[in-house]
């Protein structure tokens, strides 16, 4: 039998499978309450505004069943770049291409920006997806923690001094700011300001990553990033997967505009254009005018199934379990008992209580976060999360009473 890894590339040792798709093979036993996936729940997809955008889409242009350009339809371009001007960050349409989700937005900065060896401050915990791009090109991560504010800034200070005593600076930092993935925390204006001084200050960029910042439970907005950046120093992405459906694979990126010609000649080389269909159909979607009260509606409905879960997390979990109590997005983020290990208990907790999580070791670039769980409320149907924290429950109780 022919041995192919022979033949791989170099690259190939750093790529690392993501522990939360692996974790969806555990769940397809039916009478499973899953917490593990971070999709929208399905009842939310707005069928009547895909059906009445589809009902008008090819009446008059067959544009959608064609090639696109590289950087994306110059409407939907347009369209983004008066949205992302109204909140507080002036672009025009140069400054944007379309990528296929916000995932390929990330492949395609690494691919640009990172040299082997390159270093690239995280949040710790951070977004698997984030992490595996930067690995994919062999960026040394740097993993910086977070509280309940975001980034603790005091401890990036140090870790950019120590770098800087070796002649090493790092080429960007990854930060998802609103509701963060895994945690639900948001990065406070306080520190997002600081993040650019200390930006400016060593010379590096900022990857400001926002797939959740539409789903907001009430408080009021935190500007975002790029709005109080004056230099080009920070590249934001976008995304409609999680406000209209990940199936239309849109997302965006905001930047440079040298920075974003330099994007769309990388981009030739990977799919030569994002898809023409799912582009036309966020474009109207978004000029029908009736995309904001279907965001207006998810607000409601994941407001709701957090609630469920924090009433549930209260009633439920035993002393020494803490979380987050996320203001949007659709992450809880448990903290157990040091102790615990929450991989090796899953397969209990699926085989005994048939409840799945993920565990929040992935989520770390140092091989800590053992003890932490990600929680997701998005995709659990409403009647089950009280029962399937009730599971969890029991199992990290079983746990703390072998270990007394």
């Amino acid at each position: 039998m022919l041995q192919m890894e022979r033949y791989y590339a170099e690259r190939v040792k750093d790529m690392r499978g993501s522990d939360i798709r692996d974790a969806f093979k555990l769940t397809e036993e039916p009478g499973i309450i899953s917490f593990a996936g971070g999709f929208p729940a399905p009842e939310s997809f707005p069928i009547d505004l895909f059906q009445e955008v589809f009902q008008g889409l090819f009446r008059e242009d067959y544009s959608g069943l064609q090639y696109g350009p590289t950087e994306g339809l110059d409407a939907l371009r347009r369209e983004l770049a008066v949205q992302l001007t109204a909140e507080g960050a002036p672009c025009s349409a140069e400054n944007i291409i379309i990528t296929n989700g916000s995932q390929q937005a990330l492949d395609l900065v690494c691919k640009v920006l990172l040299d082997p060896g390159d270093y690239v401050l995280v949040e710790q915990p951070s977004y698997v997806g984030g992490l595996n791009a930067i690995g994919n090109y062999q960026g040394k991560k740097v993993g910086i923690p977070i509280d309940e504010h975001g980034l603790r800034l005091d401890v990036m200070a140090n870790r950019l001094k120590e770098l800087a005593s070796r002649g090493k600076r790092p080429k960007f930092i990854y930060t998802v700011p609103n509701f963060q993935n895994p945690t639900g925390v948001t990065l406070s204006l306080e520190r997002r300001q600081g993040l650019l001084e200390l930006a400016r200050e060593y010379d590096f960029l900022i990857v400001e990553d926002n797939p959740y910042g539409e789903i907001s439970f009430g408080q009021e907005p935190v500007p975002h990033i790029k709005s109080l950046d004056d230099e080009g120093r920070v590249i934001y992405l976008g995304s409609f997967s999680k406000i209209l459906s990940p199936g239309v694979r849109v997302g965006w990126m905001a930047g440079n505009k040298a920075l974003i010609r330099q994007i769309a000649v990388a981009k030739q080389g990977t799919d030569l254009c994002s898809s023409s269909l799912g582009m036309k159909v966020v474009l109207e979607s978004l000029r029908s005018g009736k995309l904001q009260a279907h965001i207006d509606s998810l607000r409601i409905l994941y407001r709701r199934r957090r609630d469920i879960m924090l009433r549930a997390l209260a009633a439920y979990m035993p002393k020494g379990v803490h979380w987050t109590r996320p203001q949007g997005g659709f992450f809880i983020w448990l903290t157990l008992p040091s102790y615990i290990d929450t991989k090796a208990m899953l397969p209990f907790a699926i085989a005994e209580e048939k409840v799945a999580y993920v565990s929040g070791q992935g989520f770390h670039v140092d091989g800590t976060g053992q003890n932490t769980i990600r929680l997701a409320y998005s995709q659990a149907a409403e009647g089950d999360i009280e029962e399937g924290i009730r599971r969890l429950a029991r199992v990290i109780r079983q746990r703390i009473e072998v270990a007394m």
